[in-house]
């Protein structure tokens, strides 16, 4: 396991501290956070630039956004791949920065956060798909980077699958679809599965958010 890499972001350079060695951010790491800074948000990724799947744990906190503290995020990050984690929006006169720990380790897929005890072996993928939003994505995908934006904004709780990823969900995805006749040619990205239930093709973008957001329904999704 790569250990935790914490940064102080008012400005973009800065220190980071890996096994004891002081090394500067700019200095590029195989892999590492990028934030693409745009005048109303921070797109924040992380890049893998070895030829290995990596599964990376991201914890960002945030001062002056507009949302004070955030759940950690895990993600499986392809070869040679960059994947959009977290976007960040200041708010209005306010001075905004943050700080973040990222994990790089290739077992981190099958595990999540238990703060009091420590990381846990994740529940059971039945009890997951019956509770959670799963949306599939693939690099170069717009749509999918368009539906994970507009979730994001409408703060809908969801879990992000990148199809090229070695994992538990995306072997799910393949039975359900080839069930269905379906193949990994023919299927239509971005998709979901939506408390178990498969939801392809996503037609309407704005019709799928409205029918998980919060603003438009009264039951929270329990992740």
């Amino acid at each position: 396991m790569i250990s935790i890499l914490k940064t102080y972001c008012n400005i973009t350079v800065c220190t980071i501290l890996l096994f004891g060695i002081t090394t500067v951010c700019a200095q590029e790491k195989p892999v590492r956070l990028i934030e693409d800074v745009q005048k109303k948000r921070t797109i924040i990724y992380v890049q893998n630039d070895t030829d290995s799947d990596k599964s990376v744990f991201l914890k960002i906190n945030p001062i002056g956004y507009r949302r004070s503290a955030q759940r950690p995020i895990i993600k499986n990050i392809p070869a040679n791949s960059k994947v959009q984690m977290i976007i960040l929006i200041p708010l209005t006169d306010v001075a905004s920065s943050y700080t973040y720990n990222l994990i790089v380790n290739e077992e981190l897929e099958n595990m999540e956060v238990d703060r009091a005890k420590g990381p846990k072996k994740e529940a059971p993928l039945s009890s997951i798909l019956k509770s959670e939003i799963i949306i599939f994505t693939k690099e170069g995908c717009e749509k999918c980077q368009l539906l994970i934006t507009k979730l994001q904004l409408d703060h809908v709780k969801f879990r992000e699958i990148n199809i090229n990823s070695k994992s538990r969900y995306v072997d799910y995805l393949w039975k359900l679809l080839n069930d269905k006749g379906y193949n990994k040619t023919t299927a239509q990205l971005p998709l979901s599965l939506k408390q178990g239930e498969l939801i392809h093709p996503i037609g309407n973008i704005d019709d799928f958010v409205s029918s998980v957001s919060k603003k438009h329904i009264d039951s929270n999704i329990k992740i």
